[in-house]
């Protein structure tokens, strides 16, 4: 059948998943605003591959298989809802914070995967204030991972301030801003009026929460089903289901939110196909969503 070109996860494989997506983008975004719609499809493109590399490096899954093709299906979602630069640029930098909390298995430079951790968040965070919400993925990635103590947490923090630093003298000569109380207060103030006007959760319709509802019983269910056989993979499991609804809970707060369930989606998808690739009717399943995605029409019609 013709998904199985993208059985294995090589260069001609990846290489014509990114040429379908960038199909797909000139289909669905405005060709006026090319150069920002091909920067958002290079950050998609940068988070699939570390994506990648961090469900390789930790072996989360038991192979790789088929995974370029979830680059393609959800290219087919990704480019229908609203998104911002900023916001995917965001996801990209908290999935490297990500990565270093699945690295602290390892007994090696634990002080600077901590201060890493801190850094990337902190960043991300920089970005995208909703971020925030994220720290309960961090906290329960150290608690799984490592462990929680005041030295661990000095240590994140430390890599946070300097993020922090780093990210105000950049503000300071770019800007030309002095960094002064009024300075911090006035952010505050943006956040706060920017998140608290928002009124996702009151007023967007059944489209908003289709995907993210769709998204979630698909994936509790294969998460339960192949939580693992061992303590390593359960470990694991669990920490990918609190990423994973920590993400859901990002839909409640912002409408550009599909992004942060790509990660969580990459995997879902290739645990369904490792267990059904044998089946025809999936294979059809598979090319009718496929063709579904090209259909031109927008989650949001606001």
């Amino acid at each position: 059948m013709i998904i199985r070109v993208f059985k294995f996860t090589k260069l001609p494989q990846v290489v014509a998943a990114i040429i379908i997506s960038i199909l797909i983008m000139l289909a669905f975004k405005n060709i006026d605003n090319l150069v920002a719609e091909i920067y958002s499809l290079s950050l998609l493109v940068a988070i699939f591959f570390l994506s990648l590399f961090i469900i390789s490096k930790n072996s989360i899954l038991k192979n790789n298989q088929y995974i370029s093709l979830g680059l393609i299906i959800f290219c087919g979602i990704y480019f229908k809802m609203p998104s911002e630069i900023n916001i995917t640029a965001s996801y990209l930098i908290l999935l490297l914070s990500i990565r270093k909390i699945y690295s602290l298995k390892s007994k090696k430079n634990k002080n600077k995967k901590l201060f890493d951790i801190g850094f990337w968040y902190l960043i991300s965070i920089i970005l995208n204030p909703v971020n925030l919400f994220f720290i309960i993925t961090i906290l329960t990635g150290m608690f799984i991972f490592y462990k929680i103590s005041p030295v661990v947490i000095l240590k994140i923090v430390a890599g946070m301030l300097g993020a922090t630093l780093m990210a105000l003298f950049y503000f300071d000569l770019t800007e030309n801003t002095p960094l002064t109380q009024d300075y911090f207060i006035d952010i505050i103030d943006q956040i706060w009026i920017t998140y608290s006007a928002n009124d996702t959760f009151l007023n967007q319709n059944l489209d908003h929460w289709l995907f993210a509802s769709i998204s979630l019983l698909i994936f509790l269910y294969y998460s339960f089903r192949f939580f693992g056989n061992n303590l390593g993979e359960r470990i694991k499991n669990l920490f990918l289901l609190t990423f994973f609804i920590n993400s859901i809970l990002i839909s409640f707060v912002i409408n550009e939110y599909s992004i942060f369930l790509f990660f969580p989606f990459l995997v879902t998808l290739v645990k369904i196909i490792s267990e059904l690739k044998d089946s025809l009717f999936f294979e059809t399943v598979v090319l009718i969503a496929i063709i579904l995605n090209s259909y031109p029409y927008n989650f949001l019609t606001n």
